[in-house]
């Protein structure tokens, strides 16, 4: 594993100013943009982050957000093929839009004064292209990605580079004519790992020393998990299961009601890595971020539920290195055997994707450097 390390460049002395916009429709974007600003803090920039929602906020914007996420919850197969085949209609038209909306954060660009621009969705990214097609904006634009696979939407004429996660992103972007020096393989960036008092943790939770834990995530919206089987999972023995319910109040106040003794329903809950640390399995979404942050604990992740769209396209990268399970019938005796055996936790120690995926070829705060050092 990569050890954390802080960067001195005598060019950095500077304090080079950075804004780092992200959405919060999906809190994968928005905790990439923060550990991407902690990695640059680190290394001498001078960070601003924030989101475009709340700069840009006004009706349209709320209709917009509220849609997202009513289609996600309700109606997945309509974002599904919004994800699939909606960019062959919007494609040509994202900086026009965006262009609909962008004095405020022209406003917060000037006041900044920013030497780079980074972004981590393509609402922000559409918003910087935008800016810098019309001059504008007339420093660095770099985009950043929260997923494994490459979406021809998140790609930018106007970007100066990019901070992949994968070296196939990498290999697709060449492809659509990217330069090679202008893509950057850093991983999920995640900050750097502390250290957790296990025994702490558990005590907190009321878990007994002896108890194996399963840990159920559902995102950020509360989404995709279902009732029948959470009830075959409480006949586990000397098990406790963590259910943490994201930002869903509703579905946290269901999960406490069904009252059943080994269940520990948890709202939004920060740091995740207190629940990774303690888990012998983790349930839940093949999410960019969540699914990096479990790895980093070698702990097995078993794909119970899959939003269609970004989600899909990750469970077939992940699958195909080997660094998830996913539901096949009986998720009962999926985890029991898991927790049996550990024979998944057991391969993820000599899997040599799982350091790639987390890590990458570069750390971001070298890989943003390493650029401005290629214009000197």
């Amino acid at each position: 594993m990569r050890p954390h390390f802080i960067l001195s460049y005598g060019f950095m002395e500077n304090k080079k100013k950075t804004l780092i916009l992200y959405t919060s429709v999906g809190l994968g974007h928005k905790f990439i943009a923060e550990n991407i600003g902690w990695h640059l803090e680190q290394a001498g920039f001078k960070v601003k982050l924030a989101d475009i929602g709340k700069v840009q906020k006004g009706k349209f914007e709320h209709v917009v957000v509220g849609l997202h996420q009513f289609i996600n919850k309700h109606l997945p197969f309509v974002w599904g093929f919004i994800y699939r085949w909606g960019h062959y209609v919007i494609l040509p038209f994202r900086t026009t839009i965006a262009g609909f909306n962008y004095k405020s954060t022209k406003t917060l660009v000037d006041e900044f004064q920013p030497d780079l621009i980074i972004t981590t969705q393509t609402t922000a990214s559409a918003v910087a292209a935008y800016l810098k097609k019309k001059a504008l904006y007339k420093n660095l634009f770099a985009i950043a990605f929260s997923d494994y696979h490459l979406h021809p939407y998140w790609l930018y004429s106007q970007a100066d580079f990019y901070l992949a996660n994968t070296q196939e992103q990498k290999e697709e972007m060449i492809k659509q004519g990217v330069e090679q020096e202008e893509i950057f393989v850093c991983g999920i960036t995640l900050k750097q790992q502390v250290n957790v008092d296990k025994k702490a943790i558990k005590e907190k939770f009321g878990i007994a020393e002896s108890e194996s834990v399963v840990l159920i995530g559902t995102g950020s919206l509360g989404i995709g998990f279902n009732n029948e089987d959470l009830q075959k999972l409480t006949k586990l023995q000397n098990t406790k299961i963590i259910f943490a319910c994201g930002k869903n109040e509703q579905l946290f106040q269901s999960i406490k009601n069904l009252k059943y003794p080994s269940v520990i329903p948890l709202d939004f809950y920060q740091p995740m890595d207190d629940l990774y640390s303690v888990a012998d399995i983790f349930i839940g979404k093949p999410g960019g971020l969540s699914t990096a942050e479990s790895l980093r604990w070698n702990l097995p992740l078993l794909v119970s539920f899959v939003l269609p769209g970004q989600e899909e396209k990750n469970l077939k990268y992940l699958l195909d290195k080997k660094l998830v399970m996913v539901k096949t019938g009986d998720l009962l005796k999926q985890t029991s055997e898991e927790l049996r055996t550990h024979s998944f936790k057991k391969s993820l120690e000599n899997n040599p994707a799982l350091p790639k995926l987390i890590y990458g070829e570069i750390g971001v705060a070298e890989a943003v450097i390493k650029f401005l050092g290629q214009l000197r």
